[in-house]
């Protein structure tokens, strides 16, 4: 019987497979760690993020050229 032609041995491809298995484990683990430590900044996350400057109500352009 004659074996298909393959582009990656089975070492490679079992190689492959435990690097993205670690790529993804590592990637859980980052986020997990990352939103334990660090408060979330969307709308419920905690209070406002950047201090308000004193007198400074709304941007505008300086002048209109």
């Amino acid at each position: 019987m004659r074996k298909k032609p393959s582009l990656f041995t089975a070492h490679e491809r079992r190689i492959a497979l435990l690097v993205l298995i670690t790529a993804g484990v590592l990637t859980l683990a980052i986020m997990a760690l990352e939103g334990l430590f660090r408060p979330s900044l969307g709308l419920y996350g905690g209070p406002m993020s950047a201090p308000s400057l004193p007198d400074v109500i709304d941007a505008r352009p300086l002048a209109k050229l």
